[in-house]
């Protein structure tokens, strides 16, 4: 865990080519370059960001992050891999992955660094505050997990061990009142999160499946919960020992030095294909498939409780959003059960502004405005409004406010490129189009209007 950020990479040169989206990538000098090529051979679209640090050990991968100019953590494309050098980072092996323009949100950077500024993972992670204790040292102001009730013990390894799925439905969802740093080791996981699972019995195994898996797991389940993962793990050093002796005493169990080797196997995880990861889940005959592609489905079937309760009904309006099938009571229900989330509010105003309601959306999208000025969702469909609406000036206000806060939203070239074509000037609107294509060559909507500007 001290190795899970890296503020200084070092970074081995190398290069990439993405088949699925026609992108080729370049890392060198401490900067990672995305190009493709024309039919002339020649370089188009070419970004190229900063590699400011590094998320991953190694002992797996390494992930690597850039730093933009407005403090935004955007997660770089390609990765480096243990077993197989350069490719693509997990989630972006497809035609349309995200490119240069996924950004690391708190929620994501905590179960790698220590804070929302990133840095390594310290003792605090488990043992809570230490300040106290390091002035005057005492068992009454540090959290011994040893001497936590066992499932106490568990949730301080599941706090970041434990993810249902890492796409396709959401996984868990925080409590109301809870931010994102504020779980204390010693309380319990569950009055901070609800984890969720699919209603169905496939089968899956995933890069941050250990806990999942464990806990589906007969030795798991049939322990009176006694096991917890340092039944079996070293916290300090993460070394393996081999306690399947302590319950199995068959003289098969007592002769035998690797379980795991057999109950535990290394597998290839379907949401990263390019790492083999301990599959938690004990059995006496493990049987699989090593998946050939990442698997990035989303689920349309229901939803249950994995671990925790409540939230259920919120899980399931976030599955019906996210997947697309979202009704204008789904936005609102959303927004019922976050009622203080500028996100739900944000999605609301711009759902309403596809369904035709104008009226009803901008008075939401002026709130989350002045909640979130940086809000690219509300500056952009405000900006829309106006422009319809015959206030261009307006408009061109609101997205040039949106490019200086993320010049890297592709949206906000489009509909500035849309204004500047209302507003004759051709020259700008063209090359506001291409900025779109630049930053994300699959846009159909901006390679349509260009071709139609043409």
């Amino acid at each position: 865990m001290g190795r899970s950020v890296s503020l200084s990479p070092r970074v081995s040169e190398g290069a990439f080519y993405h088949r699925l989206s026609n992108r080729h990538y370049t890392v060198r000098d401490g900067r990672m370059r995305r190009n493709q090529k024309d039919a002339q051979g020649r370089e188009v679209n070419p970004v190229e960001k900063t590699i400011d640090f590094g998320i991953g050990s190694g002992n797996h991968a390494v992930t690597y992050v850039h730093r933009s100019a407005e403090g935004r953590l955007i997660e770089l494309p390609v990765s480096y891999y243990a077993l197989s050098g350069w490719a693509m980072s997990p989630g972006y092996d497809k035609p349309d992955h995200l490119d240069f323009r996924r950004e690391v949100t708190a929620a994501c950077l905590f179960c790698h660094s220590d804070s929302s500024d990133p840095a390594p993972i310290g003792c605090g992670r488990c043992h809570g505050d230490g300040a106290a204790h390091a002035l005057k040292p005492s068992r009454e102001n540090i959290v011994n997990p040893k001497r936590l009730p066992a499932s106490r013990q568990l949730d301080v390894c599941l706090q970041c061990h434990l993810e249902t799925a890492s796409s396709g439905f959401p996984d868990s969802l925080r409590h109301a009142g809870r931010d994102v740093w504020p779980y204390k080791p010693g309380e319990a996981l569950t009055s901070y999160k609800t984890y969720f699972d699919r209603d169905d019995s496939k089968d899956r195994f995933e890069v941050n499946h250990a806990g999942y898996r464990l806990m589906q797991s007969r030795c798991f389940t049939e322990s009176g919960g006694r096991m917890t993962c340092t039944t079996c793990h070293d916290p300090h050093s993460a070394k393996a020992r081999n306690a399947c002796g302590s319950c199995h005493s068959s003289p098969h169990a007592r002769g035998t030095t690797d379980c795991a080797g057999c109950h535990m196997p290394k597998r290839r995880t379907e949401d990263a294909i390019h790492v083999r990861m301990t599959d938690h889940k004990i059995v006496r005959s493990p049987k699989f498939e090593e998946p050939k592609d990442e698997r990035h489905e989303a689920f349309a079937g229901g939803l249950k409780a994995f671990y925790g309760v409540g939230l259920l009904d919120l899980a399931h309006v976030k599955q019906a959003i996210d997947s697309g099938r979202g009704t204008e009571n789904d936005y609102r229900r959303w927004l019922a059960l976050e009622p203080g989330s500028s996100a739900a509010l944000a999605s609301l105003g711009e759902a309403l502004m596809r369904f035709g309601k104008r009226a009803e959306a901008v008075p939401l999208l002026e709130q989350v405005r002045l909640d979130d000025p940086r809000n690219q969702a509300a500056l952009n469909a405000l900006a829309v409004h106006h422009a319809i609406e015959g206030r261009l000036g307006k408009a061109m206000d609101l997205l040039t406010e949106a490019r200086a806060a993320n010049p890297d939203h592709p949206l906000t070239w489009i509909n500035l490129g849309v204004t500047h074509e209302a507003l004759g000037d051709t020259r700008k609107a063209r090359a506001a189009y291409l900025e779109a294509i630049r930053i994300q060559p699959d846009s159909s909507e901006a390679r349509r209007r260009l071709a139609a500007l043409r």
